[in-house]
C-alpha cells in the first residue's frame, strides 16, 4: 500500500526551501535574506529563480518543491566562489563593513584595520558599496561553497540577529544618554540676543585695553 504523502504546510514549506538556499544573505533576490525569500517563495508571492548565487540546479530544485515555474530570463552566477579582501593600505577602520556582514565575516575595531575570514565569506559583497575609500574588493575564493558552509552560514546569520535584536535597546538607551549629556541647553531668543550683546562689549572692551596699553 502506497504511503499518501501529505502537502507541507506554509511554515515548513518555507523551512524547507529556506535549507535549500545557499545562505549567503546577500538580499539580491529583492527580499532582506534568505529566510524572507524563502517564505515569499512558499507564498508563491516570488519566482523560484531569484537566488543567483545558487544557480539554475537550485533554481530547479525550488521549482519543483514551490510548484512555480522559472523564468526564461533567469540569470545566474557563475560557479566561481568569490571572496571579499581589504585592502590594507588603504583602510582607515571606518567599521561600516563590519556593521553590514551578515555572517560577521569581517573583524576589526574602529580606527583600526579590518580583515576578512575567508573560511566565513560568502562572497555576498555587501559589504563593498558601504566602504567610503573603496578599499574592499571580490577576488576568486579559490574554493566550493559547500552544504556545510551554507548550513553554518545560517546558524551563524540568526546568532547575528538575535544579538543586534538584544543589544538594541541597550545601544538606543547609551545613545540617549550621550544626546542628553551633550545637549546645549534651550535658550529664549532674548536672552540669546543679550549674551550676544554682552559677549561682543567684552570683545570690545578687552580690543580697547589692549590699545590703550600698547600706546601707554
Amino acid at each position: 500500500m502506497q504511503k499518501k504523502v501529505f502537502p507541507l504546510s506554509l511554515s515548513g514549506l518555507s523551512e524547507s526551501l529556506d535549507r535549500q538556499l545557499p545562505q549567503c544573505q546577500c538580499g539580491r533576490c529583492g527580499q532582506p535574506d534568505c529566510a524572507h525569500y524563502a517564505q515569499a517563495l512558499a507564498a508563491r508571492q516570488e519566482t523560484p529563480d531569484r537566488c543567483a548565487p545558487g544557480g539554475r540546479a537550485l533554481a530547479e530544485r525550488l521549482a519543483a518543491m514551490s510548484g512555480m515555474p522559472l523564468s526564461p530570463k533567469a540569470t545566474f552566477d557563475g560557479d566561481v566562489l568569490q571572496c571579499a579582501r581589504v585592502a590594507e593600505e588603504a583602510c582607515i577602520g571606518c567599521a561600516r563593513c563590519l556593521k553590514v556582514c551578515p555572517l560577521d565575516a569581517l573583524i576589526g575595531a574602529p580606527k583600526w584595520l579590518h580583515a576578512v575570514l575567508p573560511a566565513l565569506c560568502s562572497g555576498c559583497g555587501v559589504c563593498v558599496p558601504v566602504c567610503p575609500v573603496d578599499c574592499i574588493v571580490l577576488e576568486p575564493a579559490g574554493r566550493k561553497w559547500t552544504g556545510d558552509d551554507a548550513a553554518a552560514a545560517r546558524n551563524r546569520y540568526h546568532v547575528r540577529l538575535k544579538r543586534l535584536a538584544e543589544a538594541t535597546p541597550v545601544a538606543r538607551r547609551r545613545a540617549g544618554e550621550k544626546a542628553v549629556a551633550t545637549q546645549m541647553p534651550t535658550e529664549a531668543p532674548d536672552e540669546i540676543r543679550k549674551r550676544a550683546i554682552a559677549e561682543a562689549l567684552a570683545t570690545a572692551r578687552a580690543i580697547r585695553n589692549q590699545r590703550s596699553g600698547i600706546r601707554g
